[in-house]
């Protein structure tokens, strides 16, 4: 017999709640919102909540709003009630606890050798459980590091790993701009930031200028970016080839903000507005802009032409000029007769720096003579007869 299982899902009913208020924790930047019956609670109310980490207290940021005005798209957790005396004692108390349980903790990953860095530390209300963050190169195991904390804390354990932007978050710091950094100042969530930001807004690419204190591309990047965008629409890029007014120019310069585009080539340099450019500029891909030679070259034809006219120089003698004297080679004889005075006195010198010279170079820079057949006369001795 077949068996039919029957699959039940069981949706848990969501609680409705009247009222919504935003609370903000210590260790978080941004507000969440958390339903109540309540509608008395006002802004500075330190509240107890229910998190999905456990039981937090909390600071009101603004009154109880009507869910009908403001309806939540997620399930609310409730406010189970104003802080207490007692609460805000424990809270204070907490604080202390963490600070005994981060020296505990880097004590035991000091013995272990982990390579991690650890951040803060955080009980619950409750002191239920207790919550460390650290950054890691690396993927750390930490198992045995658990069963240690577990047996000195005597609570539940909770290690988070957090990326370089979080970091930056928590601890906070003053960027190029002299102002504290975004993220720890206002913003609730991190955007993607990429290059072409920057290449949108014409900034150098430089990264260590573009980049924040966590060593990632800076947040303001993005805040400019839509009316960039908004102002390239149509233009053409910095040296790309236009055609305007029926000759091709480059663009050298684009300024979206002042609305100036400077175009040169070889022969004019022009200066336009964006909107001149944008209705009058025709883009050319594959053109190459090629320089005049045929202007250049009959100009310098007629500067010739007017030099020689005005001079009235011979053709003659320009011609006799022009050439080149053949060099005139002199026999060994001639050079042994001397012509002056002045010439015996100058081969004495040479012949004396000759005779200077070793005599292998000397060897090397005599003119060979032609070998002349020498008179050989070959005898020929018979071996003498003995006599009988």
């Amino acid at each position: 017999m077949e068996e039919v299982i029957e699959e039940t899902t069981t949706v848990e009913e969501q609680v409705k709640y009247s009222f919504v208020v935003p609370v903000k924790f210590t260790n978080t930047g941004k507000p969440y919102s958390f339903g109540t019956e309540n509608p008395d609670f006002n802004t500075g109310d330190y509240v107890v909540v229910e998190t999905i980490q456990g039981i937090e207290m909390g600071i009101v940021q603004a009154p109880s709003v009507s869910t009908e005005k403001f309806p939540s798209r997620h399930p609310l957790r409730p406010v189970l009630r104003l802080a207490t005396e007692e609460d805000k004692q424990n809270y204070e108390d907490n604080k202390t606890y963490s600070k005994e349980a981060i020296k505990i903790c880097e004590e035991e990953i000091r013995d272990l050798e982990l390579n991690m860095h650890l951040l803060s530390c955080s009980y619950l209300l409750d002191r239920s459980k207790v919550l460390f963050v650290y950054t890691a190169d690396e993927r750390v195991d930490f198992r045995e590091l658990l069963k240690r904390l577990g047996a000195r804390l005597h609570c539940r354990i909770e290690l988070r790993q957090i990326g370089e932007r979080d970091q930056a978050k928590m601890v906070g710091g003053i960027g190029l701009c002299g102002m504290e950094c975004c993220c720890s100042r206002f913003k609730s969530r991190f955007d993607n930031i990429s290059i072409n930001m920057a290449k949108n807004q014409q900034l150098a690419l430089n990264i260590e200028k573009l980049s924040g204190m966590c060593g990632k591309l800076m947040c303001c990047l993005k805040y400019e970016n839509d009316i960039y965008t908004e102002l390239n629409e149509g233009l053409p890029k910095v040296g790309a080839h236009v055609e305007y007014e029926g000759e091709l120019f480059r663009v050298t310069s684009l300024n979206v903000i002042s609305k100036e585009a400077k175009i040169e080539n070889y022969d004019k340099f022009l200066t336009l507005s964006t909107d001149e450019l944008k209705e009058k500029a025709i883009v050319r891909k594959g053109v190459s802009i090629k320089h005049s030679n045929d202007n250049v070259k009959k100009e310098r034809i007629k500067q010739i032409k007017q030099d020689v006219t005005t001079t009235n120089i011979p053709i003659s003698s320009i011609s006799k000029e022009s050439k080149k004297e053949e060099p005139v080679v002199k026999t060994n004889e001639e050079k042994s007769k001397p012509q002056n005075q002045n010439s015996n006195k100058k081969d004495k010198k040479k012949d004396t720096r000759y005779n200077n010279r070793p005599q292998q170079n000397r060897k090397s820079k005599e003119p060979k003579q032609p070998e002349k057949a020498a008179n050989i006369t070959v005898r020929s001795f018979k071996a003498k007869k003995k006599d009988a």
